[in-house]
């Protein structure tokens, strides 16, 4: 089984994080659901993300998962997986620390650990802590078309055999006849030390129901070294 720490941008459900924290004091939560078929079997994910704002420029995130693990072969197994905490730091842009600047792309700065908190033995968890880091730059033209690009980085001690990961996203998402529902399309991929580079492409939907509430739902498609994998993703995320 091959476990991934997702990241998701403003645009869900793609797999990187929002360029822009929530306000000071504001609250955030979140809950998904991914289901993946691949050569490997069948895997759920059902996610819940609390978000809190420290301050308009800095924000603070732990995610919790729930998997249930089908392989083809060997035995079915559930429960709760590794616990990831950010912190998410935007530099410029409207509420950046260096904001005023216009001529700047917002930009944020988001480290991350993750703690072993899932059963490694059962597929749950990768069994090591695990530090990340992540780049996130976003730029919106023409008042529509919003582009968004992250690069990241996390290292494994997997059976003390030090790897460095990489892992990027290119990402689109425009307005599909109202403002308050966009499509969205993106590009993700990892590459590092060990010869497994996969690449994904997603499409998806997210329906802003108010200034507090919106839904989304996508697919993605596993396109090199990901063992034909599909994946259904819906959620629902809420801020106060």
């Amino acid at each position: 089984m091959q476990f991934q720490l997702l990241f998701v941008l403003p645009f869900h459900p793609i797999e990187q994080k929002t360029q822009e924290p929530l306000h000071r004091g504001g609250f955030g939560l979140e809950l998904g659901n991914a289901f993946t078929n691949s050569d490997g079997g069948k895997e759920n994910i059902i996610t819940l993300t609390l978000i809190y704002g420290l301050a308009n420029w800095i924000e603070t995130d732990i995610d919790f998962a729930f998997l249930t693990v089908r392989p083809d072969s060997g035995q079915n197994e559930s429960g709760f997986g590794d616990i990831l905490f950010l912190l998410k730091l935007k530099i410029p842009g409207e509420s950046g620390i260096l904001s005023g600047n216009e001529f700047l792309p917002d930009l944020v700065l988001e480290p991350s650990i993750s703690i072993p908190t899932g059963d490694e033995d059962k597929g749950l968890g990768l069994g090591e802590t695990r530090p990340g880091l992540l780049l996130a730059v976003e730029e919106t033209f023409w008042r529509k078309l919003a582009g968004r690009a992250n690069l990241g980085y996390f290292a494994t001690n997997l059976d003390d055999d030090y790897k460095d990961k990489f892992f990027y996203g290119f990402q689109i998402d425009f307005p599909l006849l109202t403002e308050r529902l966009r499509l969205g399309s993106e590009l993700t991929g990892e590459f590092g030390s060990d010869d497994a580079n996969p690449l994904f492409t997603l499409v998806g939907l997210v329906f802003q129901i108010n200034d507090k509430i919106a839904l989304n739902g996508g697919v993605e498609f596993g396109l090199k070294d990901a063992q034909s994998s599909v994946t259904g993703i819906v959620g629902v995320t809420f801020g106060f």
